[in-house]
């Protein structure tokens, strides 16, 4: 049997679990809040051996020792609960909630962690943007010129730069607006307003011809190229969306050369699957960003015609038997 781990609202999950039902294979999705909400009946028992339940209207009663294989889509944010507690509790117990959900997923885990995985919880966990772009250059990967300072007399004032954040974006909510943490380009004269700051990332602002983003899964590389750069919406980030102008969105054909570097990064950083951002500068190099191991990919799937849900489904279905 497959567990699918997931998160409400996901429909990458969605179409996966289509094709799962169409080739006749039986998975169980649960959602991360699932076991905190009350829709899913959780049971952990610890004596006379460790045995972990779950129980809801969909599937009934589940042993997880039944499970064969696990497919970690999106599981384990936190940040959704925020808003249920906003007004009823202060800054020190939203942590140490956070403590008690995130210690109560380890657990989860650790009962799954001798199942078959398609891309391993503990790669996942230990993955960050800063240990990426080293791993990236050691494999001789293109980056921009990076640097994590708290006071700007480590920047060239006279450089073009952008910032974004160190671990991972968000979005915060304060009172009644709602701030979303994207790249965005630094203006030079704002900075030189500032000796110090919080520790930030900065990376030079790379004139760049196009976008790509590109699903990996299982060594097997499915890019796609974003025209970004033709929109002053877009330009320094196609997540800013233009839904009135959309981007062009094409399939694209790596250079040899680049589509295996990504293949052992992939590789190095024990990921089976995972969203990659890169950008062709105009200087005709290829500039890695970062790797979002749940990143959504019918977004690459769709403009490109990839079948790319079909072969995540083949992929689980493998590993089920």
């Amino acid at each position: 049997m497959i567990l699918i781990l997931s998160t409400p609202n996901d429909d990458d999950t969605n179409l996966v679990m289509e094709h799962l039902a169409i080739l006749g294979e039986k998975c169980i999705r649960i959602n991360d809040l699932d076991l905190f909400n009350g829709n899913t009946k959780m049971s952990y028992e610890l004596s006379p051996k460790p045995r972990l339940f779950l129980e809801n209207v969909f599937f009934g009663k589940l042993d997880l020792s039944d499970i064969k294989c696990v497919w970690y889509r999106k599981f384990g944010f936190f940040d959704k609960f925020k808003k249920k507690f906003r007004g009823e509790t202060n800054i020190e117990m939203l942590e140490y909630l956070k403590l008690e959900y995130t210690t109560t997923l380890d657990l989860f885990f650790d009962f799954l962690k001798d199942k078959k995985w398609l891309n391993n919880y503990v790669s996942v966990k230990k993955l960050n943007k800063i240990s990426t772009l080293i791993a990236s250059q050691k494999i001789g990967l293109s980056i921009p010129k990076t640097n994590i300072t708290n006071h700007n007399d480590s920047l060239d004032l006279n450089e073009s730069y952008i910032t974004k954040s160190i671990k991972d974006g968000t979005v915060i909510d304060v009172g009644e607006k709602t701030f979303f943490f994207l790249t965005k380009e630094v203006n030079s004269k704002t900075m030189a307003q500032y000796s110090h700051f919080f520790p930030s990332l900065f990376q030079e602002k790379i004139d760049k011809e196009y976008e790509l983003r590109i699903f990996h899964l299982n060594g097997k590389n499915y890019p796609m190229a974003i025209f970004s750069q033709r929109d002053t919406q877009t330009g320094v980030d196609y997540r800013h969306y233009n839904y009135s102008k959309p981007n062009r969105m094409i399939p694209y054909s790596l250079p040899e050369e680049i589509d295996e570097k990504i293949c052992r990064l992939m590789k190095d950083l024990e990921l089976d699957t995972g969203s990659l951002d890169i950008i062709k500068g105009k200087d005709g190099d290829y500039y890695f960003l970062e790797v979002n191991p749940s990143g959504q990919f019918r977004m690459t799937a769709m403009p490109c015609n990839y079948e790319l849900h079909y072969e995540v489904a083949q992929c689980l279905k493998k590993m089920n038997t």
